[in-house]
């Protein structure tokens, strides 16, 4: 059982990482103006770095945000009084684990479970998958009973140089 200095050293910690995790979140740039007032003259990779960005900031701050959300609810426990007892099984959890995650309401074999129960959730497959048919086209029609359509749009000619043929003779030269 964890003593009152202890778990007292364990709350000033989830404040310090509250108040570092909220900063961190109300300080994140969101500002990705190129300047320009059109993207017409701007290259193509400008845009997807400016993307990558947005997207890169955006999952930090998710996850800033369930940090927030777990140091939150470790804060309530100690309120409560169950700080350090896992809210499945009711076993005392490892002052090791508290000493490295202080924000965890999990002992160390629950949260193993928990973690393959997420990951057998992200292994399955789509719903759609059931339904749709993989030799069909995206527009849903055959064609000539062949759905390779680039090899039937590809006899009209491509940016192929001959040499890039197998036997090095151009077809569009008959």
């Amino acid at each position: 059982m964890l003593s009152a200095k202890q778990i007292e050293e364990f709350k000033e910690r989830l404040f310090k990482e509250k108040d570092k995790t909220e900063s961190n979140i109300e300080n994140r740039e969101t500002d990705y103006d190129e300047g320009a007032l059109s993207s017409y003259d701007n290259h193509p990779g400008d845009s997807g770095d400016e993307l990558f960005l947005r997207e890169r900031d955006q999952a930090i701050t998710d996850l800033e945000t369930d940090m927030l959300s777990d140091v939150d609810l470790a804060l309530k426990a100690i309120e409560e009084g169950t700080y350090g007892i896992c809210k499945v099984c009711g076993k005392e959890i490892e002052l090791e684990r508290l000493d490295i995650i202080p924000e965890t309401l999990l002992c160390i074999d629950d949260a193993k479970e928990e973690a393959e129960k997420n990951s057998l959730n992200e292994q399955q497959r789509p719903v759609e998958e059931d339904v749709l048919d993989p030799s069909v086209t995206a527009t849903g029609k055959d064609i000539d009973g062949d759905t390779d359509g680039f090899s039937k749009v590809s006899d009209f000619g491509n940016s192929d140089s001959p040499s890039d043929n197998e036997d090095g003779i151009d077809t569009t030269r008959s």
